[in-house]
């Protein structure tokens, strides 16, 4: 699922010349931030589901949000009608940043999100 949304992230900010969605001012920081920080939500199950902890898996994607958020904006300066912005990757480290701390909290609550086996609940009964 994870290569599945940043597939559709990265087709999307590939589009020249956007003409669709809110045209409300700030919107495409809003964009951003729901779509790195669905990313950083799915990264960290992924990780969590291979059995890191949560720790590492926040921190692996705390670093996936900020590198793949600079390699997106950087080649949007070649697509035409976009451009390469700084508080662009801000938006896109901060959604990814929520998505990867509200990712532990909602596993942390909801344990069908992660596997049985690796799950946070399970881990604790058998340790």
């Amino acid at each position: 699922m994870l290569v599945v949304w940043v597939a559709l992230t990265l087709t999307l900010t590939s589009i020249p010349n956007p003409q669709f969605g809110p045209t409300f001012r700030g919107a495409d920081k809003v964009a951003h931030f729901g779509f790195y920080g669905g990313a950083g939500f799915l990264f960290v199950l992924w990780r969590m589901e291979s059995g890191k902890g949560a720790a590492m898996a926040v921190l692996w994607a705390l670093l996936f949000a900020a590198f793949l958020g600079a390699v997106d904006e950087f080649h949007q300066q070649w697509i035409p009608g976009r451009s390469m912005e700084f508080y662009d990757w801000v938006a896109d480290f901060t959604g990814g940043s929520t998505g990867a701390f509200g990712a532990v909290a909602a596993a942390s609550q909801l344990p069908f999100l992660l596997t049985r086996k690796n799950s946070p609940s399970s881990r604790a009964v058998t340790n």
